[in-house]
């Protein structure tokens, strides 16, 4: 700071004007002054100089996604476009997906809370076992705290001041004493008191005036004043959110105790199980099983929960981006055979779409801005895109070609864009379409299986990869449907158009196709064979038309996310490859391709190309000479002194910065960075040590067992 701020008053009042109107700071910014230091502020040991508005220069605003310049130059603009267009679809799709789960938890909130209130009174002469209810919420740990939160929330909210909730996770609980707590505090309001600071939770459960109860802050007599206290209060429900995930005996120990207190306190227990009832039933003593009386429910989604996801979701009017055909197999199986989790089918729904916008320049197209005409690379990669080429190609080798129509898509940027408007609104009336034919193949299917018990229905979201790819136009299930539209009788009918007007809205084509149908003219057999032709070949003739693939859209690239690899490695990735592949070519990882023949391998990489060359035993003795030699050979000394790890005063005594260190140095640096190297690849799990002694317990040989091989 300039020496006339801090000058002495009178200097000061003698010439305030010396003072600038501008200072510098430390750290060498310009500030502007607002206002001079008075005499009252001479005594101060520092000031505070407030800047104006227009000193400091705006931070530029930061998103999580990088400009792409190796592909298509991009401005920060591009950035910014692209990152808002993916947070507007998430934040659609998350709260399309809260409603959904709210929806389809419904009716298991409702179930719980019948069983909760309908257990017996604890004063009643059969309540001589715990009443547990068993949650099985599925394997998607992560959705378990939802789902018991709102569990919590729908019994209060029903039951208003009748039923006290509490909510525990026994992973966080090392002891009974801790899990008990736990409960205790929660429900009569105490803090949650440490092992060692037993008195301080005592002396907070004490009233006020009564110094002789020597409880503690676990003990349930506690729950019993309490209870006594609360006369609105009829039942405790204690929830334990990871039942099948606590060590040892916990959970039993927890039952055993609720157990004992069952007459006296009204506890209804609800224990969330991430596995099945037999698996549970494995883990839990059964002496603890003769203590409850349980009931299961099964909180696993139906498949008209995806249905409903698929039709607000992915085929809605909405949809910005359309998962591929091979994406969506591998999203549906993964969640028939591993997850029947709607929350990790959406989350993975969500990483495409952060793959497509986060990787794509062109992805901003789905939303142009006025940036977009403006930029030419982009225009230039428009017309580059396969199936915008395949289109040109086409309409060029036709007899009749509009060569001005072609001219102005390669050579104006406004009709490439306007070109691209257009294919979006063919893009969103493909989705439309394929929304409505997945409906009526469903309609179908539940009419037919009225008519015919051998009929095994097709889910909406098993027919979607083949519906939009055009697979089921002509498939054998379509031609058997409209096989079963011209076998049907009188009562069919009626039962197909009643299916209909639950399903469509007025305003769709299928409604309005089937008010054509005029249902009630029938009066015989001729005038009830030619209505069901009609309505087959009208059935038909919709079907073919709107079973088409996406492929016939052109610039489909940009509105179908079908990468499969990038979502696959990415929930459900191949660890050991890729730390293998890591350790093997650390050059991927650490530098640019270019410079990969300059990279010096890090000592784990050469610690582990060691290892892959070795048997079964390896002696350690052994390792740390092939180790070392390896290092001398590869470094020089200036380039081992500098990645060397630092070295006390007395190994570098007599030696100056420039001077060559002694081998003893050496081997003893090597030495450390192999200690470090084993300990490493022992903590990811290739080796483990073993010793053996001989010569009478003199000498002990220490040797390396590998625990991994290569290609295994």
């Amino acid at each position: 700071m300039p020496a006339s701020v801090f000058e002495t008053p009178s200097k000061r009042k003698a010439a305030p004007e010396v003072l600038p109107d501008q200072m510098s700071s430390e750290v060498g910014e310009s500030i502007e002054q607002s206002e001079l230091i008075s005499d009252r502020d001479v005594h101060k040991t520092c000031y505070v100089i407030k800047p104006s508005g227009n000193a400091r220069k705006k931070e530029k605003k930061s998103y999580p996604f990088i400009r792409l310049d190796q592909s298509i130059p991009e401005t920060d603009g591009h950035v910014e476009d692209r990152w808002t267009l993916y947070t507007k679809s998430i934040e659609k799709i998350q709260t399309k997906l809260e409603s959904l789960l709210n929806d389809a938890d419904e009716s298991t909130l409702h179930r719980v809370w019948n069983y909760v209130t309908s257990t017996q009174d604890y004063h009643h002469e059969a309540y001589t076992l715990l009443p547990v209810g068993l949650v099985l919420a599925g394997a998607n740990i992560s959705s378990h705290t939802r789902l018991f939160t709102n569990i919590s929330k729908y019994i209060e909210q029903k039951e208003a001041q009748k039923v006290a909730t509490v909510v525990v996770t026994l992973r966080d609980a090392s002891s009974l004493r801790e899990a008990l707590r736990k409960i205790v505090s929660q429900l009569v309001g105490q803090l949650k008191a440490d092992d060692e600071d037993e008195i301080t939770a005592r002396m907070k459960t004490v009233p006020q005036g009564d110094q002789t109860d020597k409880r503690l802050s676990y003990d349930l007599d506690l729950l019993i004043d309490w209870f006594v206290k609360q006369e609105s209060v009829e039942k405790i429900v204690v929830i334990i959110e990871d039942a099948d995930g606590s060590d040892g005996n916990l959970l039993p120990e927890v039952i055993r105790m609720l157990f004992v207190y069952r007459n006296r306190l009204p506890f209804v227990l609800l224990l969330g199980i991430a596995t099945t009832l037999p698996i549970f039933n494995t883990k839990v003593p059964k002496r603890t099983m003769r203590m409850i009386d349980f009931e299961s429910f099964d909180v696993l989604h139906t498949d008209d929960s995806l249905t409903r996801l698929l039709d607000e979701i992915l085929l809605c009017s909405s949809t910005q981006l359309l998962l591929g055909p091979g994406l969506f197999r591998s999203l549906l199986k993964r969640y028939n055979n591993h997850t029947k989790n709607l929350e990790t089918f959406t989350s993975a729904i969500q990483y495409a779409y952060m793959t497509h916008f986060f990787a794509n320049p062109l992805s901003i197209i789905l939303a142009p801005p006025k940036s977009i005409a403006q930029s030419e690379d982009h225009i230039i990669a428009l017309r580059t895109i396969p199936s915008f080429q395949s289109y040109v190609a086409d309409w060029t080798s036709k007899e009749e070609c509009d060569t001005e129509h072609i001219r102005e898509l390669l050579t104006d940027s406004t009709s490439v864009l306007a070109f691209v408007g257009s294919c979006q609104k063919e893009f969103f009336e493909f989705v439309s379409r394929q929304s409505d034919a997945l409906k009526l193949l469903d309609v179908l299917q539940d009419a037919s299986s009225t008519y015919s018990s051998t009929t095994v229905k097709r889910t909406r979201a098993e027919l979607y990869a083949d519906a939009i790819t055009g697979a089921l136009r002509g498939s054998p299930i379509v031609r058997e449907l409209v096989m079963f539209i011209t076998k049907m009788s009188a009562a069919t009918v009626d039962n197909l158009a009643r299916l209909i007007d639950q399903k469509f809205d007025k305003n769709s084509v299928i409604r309005k196709m089937r008010d054509s149908w005029n249902i009630g003219s029938m009066n015989g057999k001729a005038s009830h064979l030619k209505l069901i032709s009609n309505i087959s070949k009208a059935l038909q003739e919709f079907l073919d038309a709107n079973l088409k693939s996406y492929t016939d859209i052109v610039f489909h690239e940009l509105f179908v996310f079908d990468s499969v690899s990038l979502c696959e490695n990415a929930f459900a990735p191949r660890y050991r490859a890729t730390i293998e592949k890591a350790l093997m070519q650390p050059s991927y990882y650490l530098c640019h391709p270019s410079e990969a023949a300059e990279l010096e391998k890090p000592f784990l990489s050469v610690a582990h190309a060691l290892y892959r060359e070795s048997g079964t035993l390896i002696n350690i003795y052994d390792y740390w000479r092939a180790f070392h030699q390896v290092l001398v050979a590869e470094r020089d000394t200036e380039t081992m002194a500098n990645e060397s790890l630092p070295t006390n005063e007395d190994e570098d005594a007599g030696y100056s910065r420039g001077l060559t260190p002694p081998t003893t140095f050496l081997e003893s640096q090597t030495l450390a960075l192999f200690y470090k190297a084993i300990s490493e690849l022992k903590y990811l799990g290739f080796l483990k040590e073993m010793s053996s002694k001989r010569g009478g317990n003199k000498n002990t040989l220490v040797t390396l067992q590998k625990l991994v091989w290569d290609g295994l």
